[in-house]
């Protein structure tokens, strides 16, 4: 049965029903098989510039690499219009070798198709899932797709191998929202603070307000993790909107008791500033409160001006003008970063830690970035740089002539009452 279907590989591709009982008759007789699921990338988008007969085109090359010439594939089926789903044998290859095999054949298909047609940005994703003896077609195909999909946004990787890790961290992720709207019902939003210390001056001069919530488990959830399904989702000024909130409040609770106040800053999301409203909202918050608005500081990376530029700048310009501080935070992480600063109503710039800690390797890295921190200082920016964790490090860095410090060094981000406890109260 098995060179029975090898010999009809390259005929039309059976339907979805027939793949799975062929597939299921001849997986018994396999020594090592997998299933590999693929989607091309960009597929309407080259529709609308070639036309549909040159998509066409497209998916009978796909079909073509993946399966008919693919020596390890025994069977194929197009499980959707764009979707291919092959059958294959692994033979002695260890999990590598099916990945840079997968590697050179999405090669040699991205040659062949951008060659012809190179204004579309092709791309192919490929989940791979190593079939397991009792697997069912239909565990097999879903973990398959479940691979493929993992890797939907992750344009530096077009292969995906199935794991149970993978899977757990789906359901992590799916978990998500329903742990966010539960933290925001219950008031389980907590801020931490992490101090931004002067060397100069020996003194914690300001803090960066971070948000953390818990998963059902009480177990704390990375914002690694969170936040950009929160951004996706849409609903992630909910959550930047409670942070600026608990801190204004803790700033007038602060001026209240007498305590000498400190800028604290807060992230903002381009979710945040493309909403029409919420610059009046938080502008709104603030000036109730009685703060004075030089307090509070508005944290925003270069991803963040992405896209949509000009009417980003407007909110900042904005804010700015209202006398909020704003700050470029993760500097030197992107390739933009001297482009943007040069419209971004920005009074403070963050190095990146990765810049940071690349730049005081050699001596020419530690010109360069004393270079940068003069050149801003003397143009009346404040300069910080973050994620210092070592004296040896802090030593390099006040030598290029920053002197502001955020990181493990001086302390972790703390909860707000252990920071009160030894900043505020001590």
């Amino acid at each position: 049965m098995l060179l029975k279907v090898l010999e009809n590989k390259t005929e039309e591709l059976p339907s979805l029903d027939r793949f799975k009982m062929l597939g299921a008759k001849i997986v018994g007789e396999m020594s090592h098989p997998f299933l590999a699921s693929f989607n091309i990338r960009n597929l309407k988008y080259f529709n609308e510039i070639y036309g549909t007969q040159k998509g066409d085109w497209l998916i009978d090359q796909m079909v073509d690499c993946f399966c008919r010439s693919n020596r390890k594939c025994i069977l194929g089926s197009m499980s959707y219009a764009d979707h291919l789903l092959t059958l294959c044998e692994a033979g002695d290859n260890s999990k590598d070798e099916i990945m840079e095999y997968y590697q050179n054949l999405t090669r040699i298909f991205l040659e062949r198709v951008n060659e012809r047609y190179d204004r579309a940005s092709v791309m192919v994703e490929c989940g791979l899932y190593m079939m397991k003896p009792g697997d069912s077609f239909i565990y097999a195909q879903d973990n398959a797709r479940f691979a493929r999909r993992s890797i939907r946004h992750n344009y530096s990787n077009t292969i995906g191998f199935y794991s149970e890790e993978l899977r757990e961290k789906s359901v992590k992720k799916a978990s998500i929202i329903p742990n966010f709207e539960h933290a925001m019902d219950s008031d389980g939003i907590q801020v931490y603070l992490q101090p931004k210390y002067s060397v100069k001056e020996e003194k914690v001069i300001g803090a960066e307000a971070l948000s953390r919530f818990c998963d059902e488990d009480g177990q704390i959830i990375s914002p690694a993790l969170y936040v950009p399904i929160l951004e996706q989702a849409g609903i992630v000024s909910r959550l930047d909107y409670q942070v600026l909130e608990k801190s204004v409040a803790l700033l007038k609770k602060w001026k209240n008791e007498g305590h000498e106040l400190f800028p604290i800053s807060v992230n903002l999301s381009r979710v945040d500033l493309m909403e029409d409203s919420f610059v009046e909202e938080l502008d709104q918050l603030v000036e109730a409160s009685g703060i004075d608005k030089s307090y509070i500081e508005f944290e925003l990376t270069e991803t963040v001006l992405a896209k949509d530029l000009d009417a980003i700048i407007a909110k900042l310009n904005i804010l700015r003008y209202k006398g909020y501080r704003i700050a470029l935070d993760d500097f030197g992480s992107g390739y933009n970063s001297l482009y943007v600063l040069g419209q971004v109503p920005a009074n403070v710039i963050k190095f990146d830690r990765g810049f940071v800690l690349h730049s005081i390797q050699n001596q020419m890295g530690m010109t360069i970035l004393s270079n940068l921190v003069n050149t801003f200082k003397e143009i009346k920016f404040e300069v910080l740089c973050e994620g210092v964790e070592t004296e040896a490090e802090k030593q390099k860095i006040v030598s290029c002539g920053c002197e502001v410090i955020q990181g493990y060094l001086y302390d972790k981000p703390l909860q707000i009452e252990d920071f009160e406890q030894k900043y505020i109260y001590a």
